[in-house]
């Protein structure tokens, strides 16, 4: 059977307005970030999604309560679907820690040039990432699998661990991951065959454009004149 997965990233949170390294650390949503994950919200209403799974992160866990809070669905935390761990550098700026920590060898290499095994002090590597978003992956995607009828399911993350599953889908190395880019909210599409992975949709975030929404709203008007 086919597994589509909605793959999300959450919305702006004030990590991201502070433009500070937020991995593990628990940091709300802006009312920005509210706002487009409402968008998200408007643009999947008539897609039907048989599953939500999240991490454990306040800023995953809102976007996806706000994106399918009126489905009656209950939302499947997975702690694995965090953020990248970014250990020392957690609640500082990348300023903060040029300052502090100057160019060791992990920051010499981030992101332009990653070794993709290198350890962030206390944190984790590219590679520990990958490998618990992977484990986390594949058991939903079995799980999904046994299934006796096609399923959509929806996986509500971060830029990090979406990175990393668009990366496997792709077939592309880890170390390229930073040139994929993720915005708020931002929608990804992969049709899976058993573990086979069909890349549909990358870094779409048209519910956030003028465009979209009056064309939304043009909808709305024709269906209720009909």
């Amino acid at each position: 059977m086919a597994v589509k997965l909605l793959l999300i990233r959450h919305g702006e949170s004030e990590g991201n307005v502070n433009r500070k390294f937020c991995g593990f650390q628990d940091v709300k949503l802006t009312e920005k970030g509210i706002c487009q994950a409402k968008r998200l919200a408007r643009r999947l209403r008539e897609v039907k999604v048989d599953a939500v799974y999240c991490s454990d992160l306040s800023r995953a866990r809102h976007t996806a309560e706000i994106v399918f809070q009126n489905r009656g669905m209950n939302i499947n935390i997975v702690p694995q679907l965090k953020e990248i761990n970014f250990g020392v550098w957690e609640g500082l700026t990348f300023e903060e820690v040029k300052l502090k920590f100057g160019y060791g060898e992990y920051f010499n290499s981030w992101p332009e040039n990653i070794d993709v095994k290198a350890v962030i002090p206390q944190g984790e590597s590219i590679i520990k990432l990958n490998e618990r978003v992977t484990k986390a992956l594949n058991e939903i995607l079995d799980k999904h699998n046994a299934k006796k009828n096609d399923e959509t399911i929806a996986i509500v993350c971060h830029g990090g661990t979406i990175r990393v599953i668009l990366s496997n889908a792709l077939n592309i190395g880890l170390d390229k991951i930073w040139n994929i880019g993720q915005d708020s909210t931002a929608l990804n599409v992969i049709n899976y065959y058993d573990h086979s992975a069909f890349v549909n949709l990358i870094n779409d975030s048209a519910h956030l454009e003028d465009w979209w929404e009056k064309s939304l709203n043009q909808k709305t008007e024709k269906n209720k004149n009909e």
